[in-house]
């Protein structure tokens, strides 16, 4: 109690000397009015031995009487102002400077700022002093952070709501810069995002200087995390996750792969590792749906820092690699189609072979190493492929130069004889290569200085030829051509894959352009919207790392080399791009590490958010006060309506004191639970008793409902573990039952409830969780006894194994097995439904651990020790339980003939 009164202040407390009234208020209660003078009457001695039947007291009662001075003292103190746990400042200045974090790293904590920002000016507002706000991160299109005041409370108030984070880094250097210029004494608070910025400790040594200084910051379990650069276009889909270095281990994180229109093509749970700053994530996503992937990000975590965009870097290609099927292994060949392979084979799927085992595989870009000629068929498939948009890439090397006649399909002409710079057109010296123009797809790659070209095929000059030059020798001689061909591209690069004719080939530039090649294909037109090597806007990334619409601050960028861009307020992380070309700028690009705030200067003081938040009591207090005098207004009434009695009346008032009570958190809260229910569609399981059971249905529900979401237009609102004792099973449309080992039999309560919701149209699925229950053996194991004595006493109609045309089987999707976990056994459902129940089928009774498999199908690592299924098995469980949930929802709609031609269809009979 005393602690409790230390944080206790009054902000008007002049009102409290009203509490010297009570006294006389006491007095004016008791109060009654003067005897009645008597006068005597002869007549009255009849009455004197009469007993009235109602009587008047002489006085109040000293119980109402304490009553309503408690009211009036609950009054005195709520006019008062109290406040508990006030934001103490320990600052004395008249003017308080504020400097609030809101680089990319302030999202994850927002709201904390934000409360603590409310209390301080609170106290602010109490003791009149002045703020002074700064932020750390500057305003879009500004280059400096901002400065406000000095300003009233109120006024402050307004500029703090206006405030929000920002997607790039905080600038200690202009915040510092800002703060030497601020001449107006005052003493520091500083609302922190809990890491140290680069020059942060600079900028609190310099504050510590100026004044008292205070620095709040997050717990460990709020500060901020990101995603860092994955691993390119890899065989499987990865992210690393960069940790501050006081994270605390064993903390979930989820992390999700999400399409471009908002989709969860995957999702990760895992937990923070100890004594490491990264972790990786690995999804598994079909090869079908990997290029749809548009963004990483880390679930419940806000901020720019928490999603990663992916560009066509990332996207996984199809790339076909021609062999002459005369002679496939020729050495030139050979060595050619090893330099591509390691190039290419970790961004990009490689199929190599003669064209029509190529064009199978319907490939994104085709690679002829040194080809001058392919047969009359060949080349008129592979001319139809190019033009419905299709990219032929060519090499030069000693078959093209030995060639008598022009090759086809390439974007420029070239020399006939002379084709190679040996002899009369040889250099004196190997040339190196021009940077690459602003037009070119590779502009922004670096070129070493080490790379040199012997010898080369050339272009045959024209007119057009410096608009399809992609790339040149010092001398201007085209290296790299291209051109379009209907929806298709043409390139052709004039020496050759092996090292024989150039360095190129052995360089990290020749994966570069490679990279680059397949990233643009099935773009014609990639050089003709711009020519100023600039990338537009297209959707920027906010604050809070919501994708949004680029305002007029947002600049375009130079397309340099990409993962060097850096993210400023005018350049924010999002799409980028020109003419088909995209790529994305992102915070963790440049993040290395993430180090927390631990210390600051001597003088200085380092506290938590959340520890003392301020509470205003005085709503409280009026409320306690205005309850005790509806008390009062009852016990009142109660006392005109009765004989009186003071007994009767102090009845009366405990009576209604424990009817308000007992209508009030509990069963008002129980109601609110039953409306919710009502209003909403929500998973249900019986809650076992078993930790790890309920565990295990709890995530398997979870991992069903997003399945439903995805796949559906159900929606379910969530996922609710009953107990068929206390909780009502009426609002749920289906209900799954894991049997543990340590189950009981039902109570005659529960009994009455589970029947109840049966004979009421709910479907209950049994699990017995033990691959099992064989046709016309179920109830011979130990699990499906346990199920035997937990159902014994519910009336259920006689079960049969279930027959091949159920509609179970093709509720939604086509299926002729159930599995879950395991596979096999029995599905057990009613021989023939009640009438009144559409054909569903009020129990199913199965043994394959289905709530094991619809959690591991979601999510990385099981959960909870759970085992996982297979890929194609947990495929096929969520299906089933997409369709049980259908079936539950629509009885036997999938039963009208009407769908018979188009099931029939389906199943190819």
């Amino acid at each position: 109690m005393i602690p409790l009164l230390g944080n206790l202040i009054f902000t008007t407390p002049l009102v409290l000397g009203a509490l010297v009234l009570l006294p006389g208020i006491w007095f004016l209660l008791r109060i009654t009015p003067p005897p009645p003078r008597l006068i005597d009457f002869p007549g009255t001695r009849f009455l004197m031995d009469l007993a009235p039947d109602v009587q008047s007291p002489a006085k109040t009662p000293w119980w109402i009487l304490l009553l309503r001075l408690l009211i009036a003292t609950l009054v005195i103190i709520a006019l008062a102002g109290p406040v508990h746990n006030p934001a103490q400042s320990s600052l004395n200045s008249a003017n308080i400077r504020l400097i609030i974090s809101n680089g990319w790293s302030a999202a994850q904590s927002w709201s904390l700022q934000m409360n603590a920002a409310n209390d301080l000016l609170s106290e602010a507002a109490r003791n009149n002093r002045n703020i002074i706000v700064f932020t750390t991160a500057p305003a879009p299109g500004q280059k400096h952070p901002e400065r406000f005041g000095p300003l009233p409370a109120s006024e402050a108030l307004g500029v703090i709501k206006g405030l929000s984070p920002r997607p790039w880094n905080d600038s200690m250097a202009a915040l510092s810069k800002l703060l030497a210029d601020d001449k107006i004494q005052a003493d520091t608070i500083w609302l922190a995002d809990g890491l140290e910025s680069e020059g942060m400790n600079d900028t609190i040594a310099a504050l510590s200087k100026m004044g008292r200084l205070k620095i709040m910051r997050p717990d460990d379990s709020n500060l901020p995390v990101a995603i860092i650069p994955p691993e390119t276009a890899s065989i499987d889909m990865q992210a690393d996750i960069l940790l501050p270095d006081r994270f605390p281990a064993g903390t979930p994180l989820t992390v999700q792969a999400l399409a471009r229109d908002g989709r969860i093509l995957d999702s990760k749970r895992i937990l923070s590792p100890k004594s490491q700053n990264t972790t990786n994530v690995t999804f598994e996503i079909p090869e079908i749906f990997r290029n749809e992937i548009s963004q990483l990000k880390i679930s419940g975590k806000r901020g720019s820092g928490a999603v990663y965009l992916l560009d066509d870097r990332y996207q996984k290609r199809t790339v076909g690699v021609l062999a002459p099927a005369e002679d496939p292994d020729a050495a030139p060949l050979v060595e050619a189609s090893y330099y591509i392979r390691r190039a290419l084979e970790p961004y990009a799927a490689l199929h190599f072979g003669n064209l029509t085992d190529i064009l199978e595989h319907k490939p994104s870009v085709i690679i002829m190493p040194d080809i001058a000629t392919l047969p009359t068929d060949s080349l008129n498939k592979l001319e139809s492929w190019v033009k419905d948009g299709g990219m032929v890439v060519r090499f030069a090397g000693p078959n093209m130069a030995q060639s008598q006649s022009s090759p086809y399909l390439l974007p420029v002409p070239v020399r006939t004889g002379g084709r190679s710079t040996d002899g009369s057109l040889s250099w004196e010296k190997p040339p190196t290569l021009k940077p690459f123009p602003k037009e070119s797809p590779f502009f922004g790659l670096a070129i070493s200085p080490d790379i040199t070209i012997n010898q080369q095929i050339l272009a045959q000059p024209s007119e057009d030829l410096p608009m399809r030059t992609w790339a040149m020798l010092e001398d201007g001689t085209p290296l790299i051509t291209g051109a379009p061909k209907d929806k298709g591209l043409l390139v052709f690069i004039h020496t050759a894959a092996t090292p024989d004719w150039s360095s190129l080939p052995v360089s990290g530039l020749f994966v570069d352009i490679l990279r680059r090649l397949v990233a643009i294909s099935g773009k014609p037109d990639i050089t003709a919207q711009n020519t100023e090597g600039y990338l537009e806007p297209l959707m920027v990334l906010d604050g809070f790392g919501v994708l949004t619409k680029p305002d007029s601050s947002v600049k375009p960028i130079e397309a340099t080399t990409e993962k060097t861009l850096p993210i400023s307020s005018d350049s924010p992380p999002g799409f980028y791009g020109r003419g088909g070309l995209q790529i994305t700028m992102n915070t963790g690009d440049s993040l290395k590490s993430l180090k927390t705030l631990l210390t600051v200067p001597d003088g200085g003081r380092l506290d938590f958010y959340g520890k003392t938040n301020e509470l205003d009591l005085q709503p409280y207090f009026l409320f306690a006060a205005l309850a005790l005098l509806l008390l009062d207004g009852l016990i009142l009434i109660v006392m005109a309506m009765t004989k009186f009695s003071w007994r009767t009346s102090a009845i009366s008032a405990i009576a209604i004191v424990m009817i308000l009570g007992a209508s009030s958190p509990t069963n008002a809260q129980d109601q609110s639970k039953e409306i919710q229910y009502a209003d909403g569609l929500y998973l249900a399981y019986i809650k076992s008793g078993d930790s790890k059971i309920d565990n295990t249905a709890q995530a398997g529900l979870e991992g069903l409902a997003k399945a439903l979401k995805r796949r559906t237009s159900v929606e379910p609102d969530g996922v609710i573990g009953l107990d068929p004792e206390t909780d009502s099973l009426l609002f749920f449309p289906l209900i799954y039952w894991p049997v543990a080992e340590s189950a009981s039999a039902l109570s005659s309560k529960a009994t009455e409830k589970v029947q109840a919701y049966l004979d009421h149209g709910g479907t209950i699925l049994f699990d017995t969780r033990e691959r099992n229950a064989a046709a016309g053996q179920l109830g011979q194991t130990g699990l499906a006894t346990t199920l035997q004595n937990i159902i014994g006493n519910l009336n259920i109609p006689a079960l049969e194994p279930i027959p091949e045309t159920h509609v179970l089987g093709r509720s939604f999707y086509l299926l002729n097995s159930f599995p879950g976990l395991y596979s096999g056994g029995t599905l057990w459902v009613e021989s023939a439904s009640i009438a009144g129940r559409d054909g569903v089928s009020s129990v199913i009774i199965g043994s394959h651990d289905w709530a094991s498999a619809w959690a591991g199908a979601e999510d990385t690592t099981p959960s909870y020790g759970m085992r996982r299924a297979s890929a194609r098995q947990g495929e096929m469980a969520t299906r089933f339980g997409i369709n049980i949930m259908m079936y539950a929802l629509t009885g036997n709609y999938k039963a009208d003939q009407v769908h018979v031609p188009f099931i029939l269809e389906r199943l190819g009979q």
